[in-house]
């Protein structure tokens, strides 16, 4: 018969022999501990084999010159290091941009068709990059391998300052001229491949609506990449006035009309009504219209000849006339 005096001895001597084994899997587990750190400390001190980018920046552009065409920004190198250094760079060390001098650099010229370029190879660039990344990092090889240089001639030109205000004038109100803007036209520069295709710079676009007195804006001109402006703004003014409607009876005149006939329009005036300017009311008269019919417009299925408008004061809005067709008659001198 077990009495409980057994039972004690039976549990300290299990938890004894558990002891024990704790012991030694902790002994155990801590030899491979330490063989683990020994066998990768030794292997951090072995030489890799891995890649790594740097950025690049270029300065000291030739004179009178301007590289057209993306550059390359980043260099990826195969480097050749202990296992420790690559491992530091991994962790978060960035390198600092490459300086490329251009001025400095042998280039080569490459030729096809009618483009010309200009090249180097980046092997010439390995010492400088050992020095700024360490000679703990081996330089193996660069790719890109070949650097190329598209560089243009630089011009400058001037073009018109196109405005893009769109104003809208209150009621019985309208624009008293054009917008003026100054300046009205500025000097552009750079490649010129680039800037043989501007024919305008335009300013930022704004509307601006029921206008009733006269307004000025300063408009930043709208950038264009790769481009110098001699001026980046413009100040642009609008002139606005009330306005009445008028009306004139105009001659209506024929051309194109053979010397050896006449042609006879009914009715021979035309009745034009517009809108214009309180300050312009008094200068229209019939003479500033112009309205023809043309001879050589003649249907032989129709009595009747299209009236054209083609001459009218540019002060002048909402034209309109009547009527838009007259009747006609041919007849021998």
């Amino acid at each position: 018969m077990i009495t409980s005096s057994n039972n004690d001895i039976i549990v300290k001597t299990l938890e004894n022999k558990k002891l024990r084994i704790d012991k030694r899997i902790i002994i155990f587990l801590f030899f491979v501990l330490l063989s683990s750190v020994l066998w990768f400390l030794n292997q951090l001190e072995k030489e890799y084999e891995t890649s790594i980018s740097i950025p690049v920046r270029y300065t000291n552009i030739p004179k009178n010159k301007i590289l057209s065409g993306e550059l390359t920004k980043t260099f990826n190198l195969r480097i050749k290091a202990r296992g420790y250094k690559i491992i530091e760079y991994k962790i978060g060390n960035k390198f600092l941009p490459l300086v490329i001098d251009v001025n400095s650099l042998n280039l080569r010229i490459f030729s096809k068709g009618k483009t010309t370029k200009f090249f180097t190879f980046s092997q010439i660039l390995k010492e400088q990059i050992n020095q700024q990344i360490g000679y703990e990092l081996r330089v193996l090889d660069i790719d890109p391998d070949t650097l190329f240089f598209d560089f243009a001639r630089v011009v400058s030109k001037k073009v018109p300052v196109v405005s893009r205000l769109n104003a809208m004038t209150g009621k019985q109100y309208m624009l008293k001229g054009k917008a003026e803007i100054i300046p009205d036209s500025i000097v552009i520069s750079g490649a010129y491949p680039l800037i043989d295709t501007i024919q305008n710079v335009y300013t930022e676009k704004i509307n601006i609506e029921n206008i009733e007195k006269d307004i000025e804006k300063e408009l930043d001109i709208i950038e264009i990449q790769n481009v110098d402006f001699s001026e980046d703004e413009a100040n642009v003014t609008i002139r606005v006035e009330k306005f009445t409607e008028g009306t004139q009876n105009v001659a209506l005149k024929v051309v194109n009309v053979p010397d050896s006939l006449v042609l006879r329009t009914f009715p021979n005036e035309i009745n034009v009504i517009y809108f214009v300017g309180l300050s312009d009311y008094e200068k229209v008269f019939p003479q500033l219209f112009d309205f023809i019919v043309d001879f050589n417009d003649i249907n032989p299925t129709s009595n009747r000849l299209n009236i054209k408008l083609i001459r009218y004061p540019e002060y002048l809005q909402s034209v309109r006339y009547n009527p838009n067709t007259v009747e006609y008659i041919i007849e021998k001198k």
